[in-house]
Order: structure tokens, then C-alpha cells, then sequence
């Protein structure tokens, strides 16, 4: 079994309160996103946002996954709870965004169980 780590924003009942089981290559994925200049990552998020409102009145089981352009040319499905993270944190202040890069780079260094990664705590 590959190991999880959960990328949490927020807490219900907060409306933007999301939580996403991530594997490794979806870390991965964070990382380049993260690395990427400031005005990438703004336009990455204001896409990310106006996909997520237009899936809004679909279930949740039902929402597909958000294709998105990696650094490469080449297209990354993004599963909508990750999406909805991402789309939260990619636009935050250079040290948040230098903390969760931080604590993600931790985790893949470890052979720890689940940890929760929540950009509005630090750990």
C-alpha cells in the first residue's frame, strides 16, 4: 500500500474546508506548482477556482478531475478535492508557500505514516 499524506485546508464548517488523500506523485506534482514563479501560480489558482465553480452544483462523487498544464506542456488530471486545495495555497504569501514546499519535502524524506499538511498551521 503506497503511503498517503493528507493535504488539508481549512476545517468544517468553513465553506472552503477540504481535505485530500495525496500520493507521492501528487506531491510531487505540488512541489513543481509550488516552485513555479508567483504569476503562475496566481493563474494556476484563478483557473483552478473557475473549474471548481463550474463543477459546484455536481456531486461530489461525481466531479471529474480538473486537467491541468504542467511545466512540461504535458496535461495532469488533478482530482477536484486536491484542485480546491491547490487552488487556496498556490496564490498564499511566499512563506506559507515556502513552508508547505518545506513540509513536503519532509514527508517525502520520511517513511512516516499520514501527516496532515495545513498551510494555516505550522508544524
Amino acid at each position: 500500500m503506497s503511503r498517503l499524506l493528507w493535504l488539508a485546508f481549512e476545517r468544517p464548517p468553513h465553506p472552503d474546508a477540504v481535505c485530500h488523500p495525496a500520493t507521492m506523485d501528487d506531491v510531487l506534482l505540488i512541489l513543481e506548482w509550488l516552485e513555479s514563479a508567483e504569476s503562475r501560480r496566481v493563474h494556476l489558482s484563478e483557473q483552478l477556482r473557475g473549474y471548481l465553480a463550474q463543477q459546484h452544483d455536481i456531486t461530489p462523487w461525481s466531479r471529474p478531475a480538473v486537467p491541468c498544464r504542467r511545466e512540461s506542456g504535458l496535461y495532469a488530471l488533478v482530482p477536484w478535492r486536491m484542485a480546491k486545495w491547490l487552488s487556496h495555497v498556490l496564490p498564499a504569501s511566499p512563506g506559507v508557500i515556502e513552508r508547505t514546499r518545506r513540509q513536503l519535502e519532509r514527508w517525502l524524506q520520511t517513511t512516516s505514516s499520514s501527516p496532515i499538511v495545513n498551510p494555516a498551521f505550522s508544524s
